[in-house]
């Protein structure tokens, strides 16, 4: 995991190779101290003025495997004090648990719905159904896939991976836009070669797959998203550059707790598999359910 304590935004007021002032920006990160990402992060300026100096291209900024800047809000060990978890607040606010290797799965309504339609059986073509079609008013669209299809679809490609993998084990979670899988019989590496099969298995949504083999962790919403409950983002990037500034977003999380206190991000669909619990996954389990259940609306 690419988890700071501390993280800095520190500037440069610089100069380019034919002189024109630019203003260069770098947000590092430090788990000794704020002062330790401050000074890592002066040594990159002073990296980058010097590109910029020798009239070197310096790119976009970085991305991909760069640690995601999100403020830290604890720590998770286990009973033999090794790091398997940390909560974090990503940028619109929401708490986020990121896993080491207790592996969530997020699975798109959209995805399921995209590959429910290309297993539909297709009409034979035919001249006479084309020139008709051609020259007729356009046809309505397919009526739409309705949710519990979806869920079923799911649920097959579970039993499907279960008769080749018994000994795996699933939690299955209904959120507002689609599945959550939680992984409970073993602990695996984004990046393995058996997570990259049940990725696929499962239609783990792309953009999820390439966040957590970037950053060597499993991410899993614990919190609504902010405009799913009546409420906006925060007000003040992370991290902040003054006490006010920080006493601004104190205040955004307060009235944030308040009004998800009405909402679930997902619900129990039920367990599938060998029924095995790594304890790891039993006190992840615990910590998300806690968080996330709880019978209320979806957001």
């Amino acid at each position: 995991m690419q988890i700071y304590s501390h993280w800095a935004r520190t500037t440069l007021a610089a100069q380019n190779a034919d002189g024109a002032p630019i203003q260069l920006i770098a947000y590092t990160g430090s788990d000794e101290s704020l002062a330790a990402a401050q000074a890592a992060g002066r040594q990159v300026l002073q990296h980058r003025q010097a590109r910029l100096l020798a009239d070197e291209k310096l790119g976009e900024y970085p991305t991909g495997k760069a640690p995601l800047r999100e403020q830290l809000e604890q720590r998770i060990y286990d009973t033999h004090g090794t790091l398997i978890a940390a909560l974090t607040r990503n940028r619109y606010g929401s708490v986020v648990l990121n896993a080491h290797r207790v592996m969530f799965l997020d699975v798109d309504d959209l995805d399921l719905r995209q590959s429910l339609i290309r297993q539909r059986p297709t009409e034979p073509f035919s001249l006479i159904r084309f020139f008709r079609e051609l020259f007729s008013p356009a046809a309505p669209p397919p009526p739409p896939v309705p949710p519990l299809a979806l869920q079923e679809q799911l649920q097959l490609r579970l039993a499907a991976w279960l008769q080749l993998h018994p000994e795996w084990n699933f939690r299955l979670y209904r959120t507002r836009l689609g599945f959550r899988l939680l992984v409970t019989h073993q602990l695996l590496a984004p990046t393995s070669t058996e997570a990259q099969e049940i990725f696929a298995a499962m239609l783990t949504d792309a953009v999820y797959v390439r966040l957590c083999q970037s950053q060597d962790c499993y991410r899993a919403r614990l919190t609504p998203k902010p405009w799913r409950i009546g409420w906006h983002r925060p007000t003040q990037p992370f991290p902040y550059d003054t006490p006010e500034q920080a006493e601004q977003q104190q205040q955004w999380q307060t009235q944030y707790a308040a009004r998800s206190a009405a909402f679930s991000v997902c619900e129990l669909v039920g367990e599938y598999g060998s029924g095995h619990m790594t304890p790891e996954a039993r006190l992840l389990t615990e910590l998300h359910d806690a968080a996330c259940l709880g019978g209320r609306k979806l957001a």
